[in-house]
């Protein structure tokens, strides 16, 4: 029998995953088989006339058979990259998308015009995404405290190996019920919490855990109460941005005015244009700003 090569292997894998409907059968088939084989894409493209050894053949073709009843690349490798950075991801955690990104941008841009700021909480931390990336992004010499809050145990232990591996700086990380555990003040607050309707499961989520996707009233129980909270520990020229569906945009922006009023509140939309993030800026009061 022909030894199959990295090239028909790839071919053949993809033409299996496009056949079962998956959105990026060839890039998925070469992320499964540089996995496998421990190679980067241009070092999976310098052998694709090469051989493969039966038992990565074997692994590979596993991990196929696996994608194929929807599992994600993620999980099934391990790892997912985020802000430039190479996560370690279980199914203890929902998957850092990147749209989620802009999370980090924005609050990175407002913690280095603020000097003065010193905490930054990071509420469902997850994998620790957001809080990490910001560390990087804002490096060593910025002076404040980072803290990552999850209320889950295991995903916390998935945060703690990402910010051993890739911190440059300390990042704290809180076993807590949203900003139950925190008594403030708090400099910015970012959030990606669960907001999905159960109606909006689709076949690629059901490996991720549903504690950190769903949510009640219409999605937005947990932002009600996270906001709720927020306000109260936020102090004047604080800021927070959090990650919505964009179908809650009015109830966001009301719920928002009823809790931080006077603030600067507004939804920005992300790189597809979609109404995704709620951003909240408290101004400061008259007389602190004519102190």
């Amino acid at each position: 029998m022909e030894p199959l090569t990295t090239q028909k292997l790839l071919r053949e894998a993809s033409e299996r995953l496009s056949a079962a409907g998956i959105d990026t059968p060839r890039l998925d088939a070469e992320v499964l088989l540089m996995h496998v084989l421990g190679l980067d894409r241009a070092g999976l493209y310098r052998q694709l006339s090469e051989p493969v050894a039966p038992a990565a053949v074997h692994r590979f073709l596993e991990l196929v058979e696996r994608r194929l009843r929807g599992e994600p690349v993620a999980y099934l490798t391990g790892h997912r990259e985020f802000y430039g950075l190479d996560f370690i991801v279980t199914p203890a955690v929902l998957i850092p998308r990147p749209e989620t990104e802009f999370l980090v941008s924005w609050a990175a841009e407002r913690l280095r015009r603020q000097p003065a700021s010193r905490v930054f909480v990071d509420v469902g931390t997850g994998c620790g995404a957001v809080a990490i990336a910001l560390a990087y992004e804002l490096g060593s010499g910025w002076p404040g405290l980072l803290v990552g809050s999850d209320l889950s145990l295991p995903a916390l232990r998935v945060a703690r190996l990402n910010r051993d591996r890739l911190t440059p700086r300390r990042v704290e990380l809180v076993c807590g019920d949203l900003l139950e555990w925190c008594r403030g003040p708090i400099d910015f607050v970012t959030a990606n919490l669960p907001y999905l309707r159960p109606e909006q499961v689709h076949r690629g989520l059901v490996y991720e855990p549903l504690h950190a996707l769903f949510a009640a009233e219409g999605g937005f129980a947990l932002y009600r109460r996270l906001l709720r909270q927020a306000a109260e520990r936020l102090h004047p020229g604080a800021g927070m941005i959090c990650e919505i569906d964009p179908s809650q945009r009015d109830l966001a922006c009301e719920t928002a005015r009823q809790f931080f009023r006077g603030a600067r509140i507004e939804i920005l939309r992300d790189l597809a244009g979609r109404e995704r993030y709620l951003a909240i800026e408290v101004l400061p009061s008259p007389r602190s700003r004519g102190a």
